[in-house]
């Protein structure tokens, strides 16, 4: 028997991948990211005001930051309208790559972030300019962390459930702000004790912190779009399913892929040299509605087919 691939998107197959089931998923990401933004509004202009006002250059640092989570907020929602698309003919395999696309924007945002606030720390240290702040500065960084610790939970809840990688990227930010208003709360006290140097110390520190989660969040995306193996224990559930198929003798070279939150089957199964092609396909047929049906978030499968060597 010749080796042959079985069309996954024909139309007889007992189980297909249903692009609208998945669209509450994307409605509960873009409410998310909505809700990032706003509240990033909010935090940046009460973080900027307590800066100013109180005299704190690391809590003006920390406001930037909440101001570059508004557009990393944004271009995750951009890219969330994106995502759900469903396949066409000029993508055939969905729109799903705009959410790495979107992680790895969000992490250059993160990046160049934390490299301007880096460098008014560094200057602020270096011009001896050690104001010492007043406790509204304290009592916005308190604000601070409480708020996006509280974001960072239940974004990240919403990404996982959903599998959104640019989702969890956003959670992340969030998360990065929290420990930067960490870093400020204790700057801001430490100068308010008597070691001044300690507020732009802080906004250096808060600096690392983005730049730290900036790269790591541009590495994740950056693997997603060369299209980096998943995690094996993935690979290891589609490889007892598919060999629990009654017909399957044997199965190799299993490839999966992420796009956005689904992932991309492409395997190769062994079956009995002496069957027809009609009932090779039967066997690929049954195997492939058995990973849709006992798996989550499978966007496609191909299956390609050889003559086993030893028949059972």
């Amino acid at each position: 028997m010749k080796k042959e691939t079985i069309d996954s998107s024909k139309k007889e197959k007992r189980e297909m991948f249903d692009h609208s089931k998945h669209q509450a998923d994307f409605k509960q990401a873009e409410f998310w990211a909505v809700f990032g933004v706003i509240g990033n509004i909010l935090l940046t202009v009460v973080k900027g005001v307590a800066g100013v006002v109180g005299g704190s250059s690391a809590m003006v640092a920390d406001a930037v930051h909440s101001a570059s989570d508004v557009v990393a907020s944004g271009v995750v929602f951009i890219s969330l309208r994106i995502a759900k698309k469903p396949a066409d003919e000029d993508h055939p395999y969905g729109h799903g790559k705009a959410e790495a696309i979107s992680s790895s924007i969000v992490g250059l945002l993160l990046l160049a972030a934390g490299y301007q606030i880096l460098m008014n720390a560094y200057h602020a240290i270096a011009g001896g300019s050690h104001g010492v702040p007043t406790v509204i500065a304290l009592y916005a960084a308190i604000l601070s962390i409480a708020a996006k610790e509280a974001m960072f939970r239940v974004t990240y809840r919403v990404g996982v459930k959903i599998n959104s990688p640019s989702t969890v990227a956003n959670a992340y930010d969030h998360r990065s702000d929290a420990f930067s208003s960490i870093a400020t709360l204790i700057g801001i006290g430490g100068a308010m004790l008597g070691f001044p140097f300690m507020d732009p110390l802080a906004g250096g520190v808060v600096a690392l912190f983005i730049m730290r989660m900036g790269y790591s969040i541009v590495v994740d995306a950056s693997h997603q779009m060369m299209d980096k193996s998943v995690d094996e224990e993935i690979i290891k559930k589609i490889t007892q399913i598919t060999r629990s198929t009654e017909g399957v003798l044997s199965t190799h070279d299993i490839r999966v892929r992420q796009s956005g939150p689904f992932y991309l089957v492409d395997l190769d199964i062994c079956v009995n040299r002496q069957l027809s092609i009609e009932a090779a396909h039967e066997i690929c047929d049954e195997a492939r509605s058995n990973i849709f049906r006992e798996m989550e978030k499978i966007a496609d499968v191909r299956i390609h087919v050889d003559p086993s060597e030893q028949d059972r």
